[in-house]
């Protein structure tokens, strides 16, 4: 026997030993198992390849991101507790009907996704990447202390240079600066986007970097999307930071609809926790976490007469709402049997007694959020979901719609915005939201690292329902009819790539 036989033979092996893995250790869903036995039996050695790289089963959480966890989670492990215990008092307190109708929510959010409620927060709302920037330059020029930001994605266009000049130039003031950004969502931005940064003085990091050594965190990506300025201000959402994202990039045929957030208040300093563990857990060294944050960093009360709104902010495309309780939720793949954010969602969905109104660029849910849609319509809820008329990703297209046929079946309604829509909103009932980092399908519910923030507030839950309102006059209604002269071949290519969707 030859060594291409031995091989061959050996690679073939493997592959039945991986067939018979997923079917009796795979604790998955079955339409993950399924997927993966078809691509492992249909690829053979490459399958196997695939199956280890992509399945999320093998993903190991690293030391130094377990550290960072713990030494953040004593900063306010206090709060946590004394919130379970008056727990029922806060929800009972009659003095927000929100947080009465929906404190189930505020307590699953508490004790599965370890997130405690904090009031007195303002948030603002861009609607565009052109409003976003804008207001972010100001209040990083703005900036005294530190500065703090995490991108999945940053490109080397005008936006990017502009970003990295403002750091740079607060950098060289002495003003702490540090930036993470996701190795592979800016895999073609080169390093020497951010020479002039580390010039000044700055500090720049790549999250889960990979190589041919190392290639096995190449599916677990950090999507959040964050900026913490001196503790006091915080921005996510749906927004990197790219000429496309403000409608600057003539290579989009399309229009490019966003929702990002800033907001000031005790809330921000959750964001600077979650910031603080990306970033250690991306450290070359030990050493790095040995660096002290003062406990008085968290859980400030923050007024917002200390944190001003800008010049830039005036304008009318900006909405505010002051005095709101959120919650702030982190989920990823270094806690694989817990889905924080889609369980979060999937009980909002539930909760729904009128309406459930979701807008998301990408739509290939798991089970279980298709299951919750479904069941909400059926029981007489309006279910409500705004997608792309124009996708960026042309295979995503072709995996949602087999998603989108059967819930229109079940009389849920969709529509189509005008363009692009990559904004990440849930509204309930016109009373509560949540708006973050999350897509609406099974790689950001399971594989990414995401935030997103529960909104109890009606006056913010009136704010986001205004928002998918005008989105929705901008789009186009789905007929309850419009697959039903589809052609065979078309709905035979979509339930393919449905097949795959769990990958997507």
């Amino acid at each position: 026997m030859n060594i291409a036989e031995i091989l061959l033979t050996t690679g073939y092996a493997l592959n039945i030993l991986l067939i018979l893995f997923i079917l009796f250790f795979e604790e998955r869903d079955s339409s993950h198992r399924f997927t993966w036995l078809l691509l492992v039996s249909f690829i053979p050695v490459a399958g196997f390849l695939l199956y280890l790289l992509f399945s999320g089963t093998f993903f190991t959480r690293s030391r130094r991101m377990l550290r960072a966890t713990r030494k953040a989670y004593s900063y306010y492990e206090k709060v946590l507790n004394d919130q379970q215990r008056n727990l029922e008092s806060l929800i009972q307190s009659g003095t927000n009907p929100a947080v009465e109708e929906y404190g189930s929510l505020i307590h699953m959010n508490l004790t599965y996704g370890k997130s405690p409620v904090t009031s007195h927060n303002s948030v603002d709302v861009f609607l565009s990447g052109e409003e976003k920037y804008q207001t972010l330059f100001a209040d990083i020029l703005r900036a005294k202390e530190t500065i703090h930001l995490s991108y999945f994605i940053i490109v080397n266009d005008s936006t990017g240079r502009e970003l990295i000049s403002v750091l740079s130039k607060k950098a060289a003031e002495g003003v702490v600066v540090r930036l993470l950004y996701d190795h592979v969502g800016s895999i073609f931005t080169s390093s020497t986007l951010f020479r002039p940064l580390k010039k000044a003085g700055g500090m720049v990091s790549r999250f889960f970097p990979i190589s041919l050594f190392n290639p096995f965190s190449i599916n677990y990506r950090n999507h959040r999307k964050l900026v913490i300025i001196d503790g006091k201000i915080g921005y996510f959402g749906g927004m990197n930071i790219a000429d496309e994202y403000a409608n600057r990039n003539n290579a989009r045929p399309y229009y490019w609809r966003d929702t990002h957030l800033r907001i000031t208040g005790p809330a921000v300093q959750f964001l600077q926790k979650q910031f603080l563990v990306d970033w250690y857990t991306s450290m070359a060294e030990d050493r790095d976490m040995h660096e002290d944050i003062p406990v008085w960093k968290f859980f400030t009360q923050i007024s917002d007469e200390e944190n001003p709104r800008p010049a830039a902010l005036s304008r009318s495309e900006v909405l505010r709402v002051c005095d709101v309780p959120m919650q702030i939720v982190n989920s990823g793949p270094d806690d694989p049997r817990n889905d924080e954010i889609r369980d979060a969602m999937i009980h909002m969905i539930t909760k729904a007694k009128k309406s459930v109104w979701i807008e998301t660029p990408y739509f290939t849910p798991d089970q279980a959020f298709f299951t919750a849609l479904k069941i909400a319509a059926f029981s007489g809820v309006s279910v409500e979901i705004i997608v792309p008329g124009s996708w960026d990703k042309w295979y995503v297209r072709l995996a949602a719609m087999p998603y989108i046929r059967e819930l229109l079946e079940c009389g849920v309604k969709f529509w189509q915005y005008d363009g692009f829509i990559h904004s990440k909103m849930m509204v309930i009932d016109g009373l509560i939201a949540t708006i973050g980092t999350t897509n609406m399908d099974t790689r950001s519910f399971s594989l990414h690292f995401e935030l997103n923030a529960f909104f109890y507030s009606e006056d913010f839950g009136k704010t986001c329902s205004a928002i998918f309102h005008d989105d929705q006059a901008k789009s186009k209604s789905v007929p309850r009819d419009f697959f039903h002269h589809t052609p065979m071949i078309r709905r035979a290519v979509w339930t393919f790539f449905r097949l795959f969707a769990p990958l997507m």
